[in-house]
C-alpha cells in the first residue's frame, strides 16, 4: 500500500461534502426529518473517514531516512515496503501505511506509531473511550448494540470487556499522580466512609466462595465488593429536634420548610464536595480504606480540617479503621438511619406497625439519643425486658437492639456531632453502592469474573468521582510512555515530543 496523499482526500473530502449536499436537494421533498438525518449522518461520517485520512497523509509515513541509529550502536535499515497498521476509527475502519526499519533478530521499529500515539490495539483511542462509557453504563452486549446503532460500528461485545479490562490499567498511577481540589473549592470537615455491596459472580468463582465456607455458613451467589469514599463538607448545625423530626414525621418537616421559605428563611442543604469514590472485588478491606485514607490525607495535610468517619454498624470495618487511624484526631459516627431501624424494629414489636403510640415511641427515643441519651434509652429497654411480659419476637426486638447500641456507644455522641456540624448519616457511601456498584453490576443475567468485575469498577469509581476526562488523558500519556519510551529516545527527540503531547 502506498502512502495517503493530501490532495487526494482534499478531493475525497470535497466530493463527499458536494455528495451531501446534492443528496439534500435531490431527496428534501420525498424524505421525512428523521429519514433525511440519517442520510446526513451517514455521508458526515464518511467525510470524517476521509478526513482521518488526510491527517496521516499531513503526519507522513514515519520516514526518518535510511538508517535508523540505536543507542547501543546497531543500526535498522530502511524496509522498501510500507508496513500497514489497521486503524479502527469512530468514522469507521482503514489502514495506516507506516515506514519500517528492522534487522535479523532485532523487533521492527515504526516511528510514525510514536509520532501519533497510536494505540496498540487497532482500535483508536477515541473509540476505546466511547466503548468504556457505554460499556460502565450498560452491559457489553448492550454497548455493542448502542454504538453500532449511533455509528454503525460492529465490534462485538467481547472487545468491549478487553478494551474495558486494559483501560483500568492505569488507575493506581492516576490516583497517585492526581492533582489535589482547588482549596476553595473544598469544605471545612473532611469525611471518610466505607460498606460493603454484592456482586454476582459466575459458577467457577461462586464455587470458589462456597469453598471457603465455614460450616453452617450459607452458600453465596455474590462476593462482597468493598466500597469507600472520601469527601468535604461544610458544617450544618441542627438540632436533635429538627433531625428526629424529619427522620420520624417527614411531612410535619417538609411542611415546616416550606413555610421558612415563604418567610425568607432557608436552611443550606448539606453537598458533598469533591467526593472521591472506589469500589474494588480484588482489593482486600484494608487495601481500600488505606486508599481512601491516603486521599483523605492529602487532601487535609496536617489535620487541619475535623477528619469525620461516618459509617454502619459494621464491628470488623469499626476494628480495622481505627487500627488504621492510630495517632490521628478523628471522631467516628454510627449512621443515624441505622439507628432509626433498630428503634422501629421495636415500636413494631412492642405497638404494631404504622401505629400512632410506635410512631410516637421511634421519635422519643430518637430524640432522647440525638440529645446524648444513649444510656437512658438503653436503660429503659433493658427495664421493658424484665418487667414486661413479652412475646418471644418482642423481647428479641429489644435485645437487638440494646446489643446494638451497647456495641456501638463511642460513635453514637450525636448531641456533639449536631453541634459540630457533622454529617451523622452514610448517604455518600450508600449512593456509591448503588450508583457505582448495584446500577452496573446487577441485573437480569449478569454474573461477574473477579477480573472483569474488577476492571468495570474501577472505571466507575473514576466515572463517578468526576475524574473521567483527566483519568482518560493520563491513560492515554501512560500508554504513550509504555509502548514508545524507549522509541523517542531513539528518535532523538523524547523529551521534547513527550512534553509537547503532554502539553
Amino acid at each position: 500500500m502506498s502512502a495517503y496523499s493530501m490532495e487526494e482526500m482534499l478531493l475525497a473530502g470535497h466530493t463527499e461534502v458536494n455528495e451531501l449536499f446534492e443528496f439534500v436537494k435531490n431527496n428534501a421533498e420525498a424524505m421525512d426529518a428523521y429519514s433525511m438525518e440519517q442520510g446526513i449522518f451517514s455521508r458526515i461520517m464518511a467525510i470524517g473517514l476521509a478526513a482521518m485520512k488526510g491527517y496521516f497523509a499531513e503526519k507522513g509515513t514515519g520516514d526518518v531516512g535510511d538508517v535508523l541509529q540505536l543507542e547501543d550502536g546497531r543500526t535498522l535499515k530502511r524496509e522498501k515496503r510500507l508496513l500497514l497498521k489497521n486503524y479502527f476509527s469512530v468514522f469507521g475502519k482503514f489502514g495506516v501505511p507506516r515506514t519500517w526499519y528492522r534487522i535479523n533478530g532485532l523487533k521492527g521499529v515504526m516511528p510514525l506509531d510514536a509520532q501519533a500515539n497510536l494505540p496498540q490495539r487497532s482500535y483508536s483511542y477515541l473509540l476505546q473511550e466511547w466503548m468504556d462509557l457505554l460499556s460502565i453504563r450498560d452491559s457489553f452486549g448492550e454497548a455493542s448494540v448502542t454504538l453500532n446503532k449511533l455509528l454503525g460500528l460492529g465490534v462485538s461485545s467481547s472487545r468491549f470487556e478487553v478494551v474495558n479490562r486494559e483501560s483500568a490499567n492505569s488507575y493506581d498511577e492516576f490516583y497517585e499522580n492526581k492533582a489535589l481540589p482547588a482549596p476553595e473549592s473544598e469544605g471545612q470537615i473532611q469525611v471518610i466512609g466505607f460498606d460493603g455491596k454484592g456482586v454476582p459472580v459466575i459458577k467457577s468463582e461462586a464455587a470458589k466462595i462456597e469453598a471457603r465456607l465455614g460450616k453452617g455458613e450459607k452458600r453465596q451467589k455474590t462476593k462482597e465488593a468493598m466500597v469507600g469514599v472520601s469527601y468535604t463538607v461544610n458544617p450544618k448545625v441542627r438540632t436533635g429536634k429538627e433531625v428526629a423530626q424529619n427522620l420520624v414525621y417527614p411531612e410535619e418537616a417538609k411542611r415546616e420548610r416550606e413555610a421558612e421559605r415563604k418567610q425568607g428563611i432557608k436552611s443550606p442543604a448539606i453537598r458533598a464536595k469533591n467526593p472521591r469514590r472506589i469500589a474494588s472485588l480484588e482489593r482486600s478491606k484494608e487495601e481500600v480504606m488505606k486508599e481512601v485514607i491516603r486521599d483523605a490525607k492529602r487532601r487535609n495535610p496536617d489535620n487541619q480540617r475535623p477528619l469525620v468517619a461516618v459509617m454502619d454498624g459494621a464491628l470488623g470495618l469499626w476494628t480495622l479503621l481505627t487500627s488504621l487511624l492510630a495517632g490521628l484526631s478523628w471522631v467516628g459516627i454510627l449512621d443515624i438511619i441505622h439507628v432509626v431501624e433498630y428503634l422501629w424494629k421495636v415500636a413494631n414489636a412492642l405497638h404494631g406497625e404504622k401505629t400512632k403510640e410506635g410512631t410516637k415511641w421511634v421519635y422519643d427515643h430518637l430524640l432522647a439519643i440525638l440529645q446524648g441519651e444513649v444510656g437512658r434509652v438503653i436503660g429503659g429497654m433493658k427495664q421493658i425486658l424484665t418487667k414486661r411480659k413479652l412475646k418471644s419476637s418482642q423481647r428479641k426486638a429489644l435485645q437487638d437492639a440494646i446489643t446494638y447500641f451497647e456495641n456501638h456507644r463511642e460513635w453514637m455522641h450525636y448531641d456533639e456531632y449536631l453541634a459540630a456540624g457533622y454529617p451523622i448519616g452514610t448517604g455518600v457511601v450508600e449512593s456509591t453502592c448503588g450508583h457505582t456498584v448495584k446500577s452496573r453490576m446487577e441485573g437480569t443475567g449478569r454474573r461477574w469474573s473477579i477480573e472483569g468485575a474488577e476492571s468495570t469498577l474501577l472505571l466507575r469509581s473514576v466515572y463517578t468521582s468526576n475524574d473521567w476526562d483527566a483519568y482518560w488523558e493520563a491513560h492515554r500519556q501512560a500508554e504513550q510512555r509504555r509502548l514508545y519510551g524507549d522509541i523517542f529516545e531513539k528518535l532523538g527527540y523524547a523529551d521534547e515530543y513527550l512534553k509537547k503531547e503532554a502539553a
